[in-house]
């Protein structure tokens, strides 16, 4: 069922050289934040075999994705700018900050990856987006960067919704896909009860996170998620690091159901004045996002790397 309706999905579906020969040698860089764990999957790059993606597709959903927040960041007096490094094979992007310079740099080995379909590398182009404007959950007291599972959700509660979101037809279509797990439509229709549109692009958000945490699992050896099975841990303390395949796959989908309002030229809780990763931090991103302090059933962190403060 899984592989029937990715294949279905698949279907359906630079601004700068990068700094470095390959992007997986500089996995120990200071400061940047990487989508997916450090990895030795280059070593089975094929530039040359045919994938879900073209140079000139990957080129064009970085720029689609990245020119929404270009000029939220010129608001800010920040650069934005997007590495785009087709040639290299590092299966990974990643988020750095130097000064006003704000970068996302994306490799072309993670669009050649079976398991990345379009939209799932369009989420992967938003979840370092999300880790520049994401806001809390940080990973820490001081660090710019939110958190790997508050970028996964930025990914889709608020980027794919912005750069998807009047793409009507298209969503429509994701909608319609026989093969779309119940559970998933029954979630969708449920949230965005009288949006068709949304109830479609819900489902594509929630495929486009199908394809990442495939390839999560993938990477670590583990079973590929389901939508059905979600991740029962309950974590004592917020985890920032990179949770599991079956963790990250449910907060796509968590991201997908939030119907909270965001604010596009607000970071949550960036600098706070009380401190960007404490109790009165959190109450102010509740103003963005959808918590279980509010009543929220769907739509919320999920706890298997989330713990809220209120």
């Amino acid at each position: 069922m899984k592989i029937l309706w990715t294949l279905a999905l698949v279907l359906i579906s630079g601004v700068a050289q990068a700094q470095f020969q390959y992007g997986y040698q500089a996995y120990g860089m200071r400061g940047g934040k990487w989508a997916l764990p450090p990895n030795n999957l280059h070593k089975f790059d094929n530039p040359s075999r045919a994938a879900n993606i073209t140079e000139e597709k990957f080129n064009q959903i970085v720029d689609d994705v990245m020119k929404y927040w270009t000029p939220i960041a010129q608001a800010k007096g920040v650069t934005l700018v997007g590495t785009k490094a087709w040639k290299d094979s590092t299966v990974n992007a990643y988020a750095s900050q130097s000064g006003k310079t704000w970068t996302v740099a994306m490799f072309g080995g993670l669009a050649r990856r079976p398991e990345v379909t379009e939209d799932g590398f369009a989420l992967v182009v938003c979840h370092e987006l999300g880790h520049h404007f994401g806001g809390y959950n940080f990973y820490g007291k001081t660090d710019w960067a939110s958190a790997e599972g508050e970028s996964d959700f930025f990914a889709t509660n608020v980027c794919a919704k912005v750069v998807w979101g009047m793409q009507t037809q298209r969503n429509m279509a994701f909608r319609g896909l026989r093969n779309v797990p119940p559970s998933v439509k029954t979630a969708c229709d449920t949230v965005w009860t009288g949006n068709p549109n949304a109830q479609g692009w819900c489902v594509r958000a929630a495929a486009g996170g199908f394809s990442l945490a495939s390839l999560l699992a993938a990477l670590g050896g583990s079973p590929v998620p389901n939508f059905d099975t979600p991740d029962q841990t309950v974590v004592a303390k917020t985890n920032v690091a990179h949770p599991k395949a079956q963790c990250r796959l449910d907060t796509y989908f968590s991201g997908a159901l939030c119907t909270k309002k965001w604010d596009m030229n607000i970071i949550p809780a960036k600098n706070f004045p009380q401190g960007q990763d404490t109790a009165p931090a959190e109450l102010e991103a509740m103003k963005f996002s959808c918590f279980q302090k509010e009543g929220f059933k769907a739509g919320t962190r999920p706890n298997c790397w989330f713990k809220a403060l209120n």
